[in-house]
């Protein structure tokens, strides 16, 4: 389906508008003033217009079907139009089947989804950083328990198999342990990753909140996702105002509606996989302090 965005930008101080073409579910071209096609045009007037945010939702492994549906469609309302979630293992060969078993979990998902691989760092081989490389996952999440679990770690070898492909591998501390006490092992997992040259993402993923650009350009879901140019998906949020508040009502996800204030049908199964060719493809230092 082809259409036409009309986005004011009011909030500038302008009475300027961007035209964004939507095209095979991406955004085809962007043009500053209206654009003059034989195409439906849509008028953003009286909404606010932003990219879809992208969330973490890293521990679906424990849930069942429906509660990561029900998860999923809660993100999904306040503004997620695509998840990065991880498939637990604990040895190589399970990874292909976990793999699939998460996604059959994400099988409804009305939004976009991005899988990784979560397990202790004992156990993390050259091998499955090659697999990593082999399959293109873009990360490993890395489950801890004490920091000294990472400094066992022989990561010359493990930045040596993660070459040229560049695997984004970052730590996740126990929710339990106090908050100064994570930041001290998050600051030495900082210098150890940076002497050690391997790609990571400089704090622990908060499933609260949606990841910020540089995490994105790091993990390389950037420039897929996260903006509204040309070239990206058609991945958007309408907000309207209410009070002081803004709210939600509507979310796009590559040119479709899949959540609308005003409906309840949330396009099951219309989400698909992201698969993401090369992280760090603007050039992110391998430790993202931006």
């Amino acid at each position: 389906m082809r259409y036409i965005i009309e986005r004011p930008l009011e909030s500038l101080g302008t009475n300027t508008v961007l035209s964004y073409l939507v095209d095979s579910q991406k955004i085809s071209y962007v043009s500053q003033g209206p654009l003059r096609m034989n195409v439906m045009k849509m008028s953003m007037h009286g909404f606010k217009m932003i990219p879809g945010h992208i969330t973490p939702l890293m521990s679906i492994n424990k849930m069942t079907v429906e509660d990561v549906r029900r998860q999923v469609d809660e993100k999904t309302q306040r503004g997620t139009t695509t998840i990065l979630t991880s498939a637990r293992i604990d040895f190589l060969h399970e990874a292909d089947h976990e793999l699939k078993r998460t996604r059959h979990q994400l099988i409804s998902s009305s939004i976009d989804y991005c899988i990784g691989l979560s397990l202790s760092p004992e156990k993390i081989t050259p091998n499955i950083v090659r697999y990593c490389k082999q399959k293109k996952i873009p990360f490993i999440e890395l489950i801890c328990d004490d920091f000294s679990q990472l400094t066992r770690v022989v990561w010359e070898r493990i930045r040596e198999a993660n070459f040229p492909y560049g695997t984004v591998i970052f730590p996740k501390f126990p929710f339990d342990i106090e908050d100064k006490k994570k930041k001290i092992w998050q600051k030495k997992w900082n210098e150890l990753s940076a002497n050690m040259q391997i790609p990571t993402l400089y704090r622990e993923l908060n499933e609260d909140e949606p990841l910020p650009l540089p995490f994105l350009k790091m993990l390389g879901i950037y420039p897929q996702k996260g903006g509204l140019f040309s070239g990206s998906d058609a991945d958007y949020c309408l907000l309207s105002k209410e009070g002081m508040e803004e709210k939600v009502m509507s979310v796009i996800v590559r040119g479709t509606v899949v959540h609308s204030a005003n409906i309840l049908d949330y396009k099951k199964g219309y989400g698909k996989e992201i698969m993401i060719p090369q992280p760090r493809r603007f050039g992110e230092s391998p430790v993202s302090h931006v």
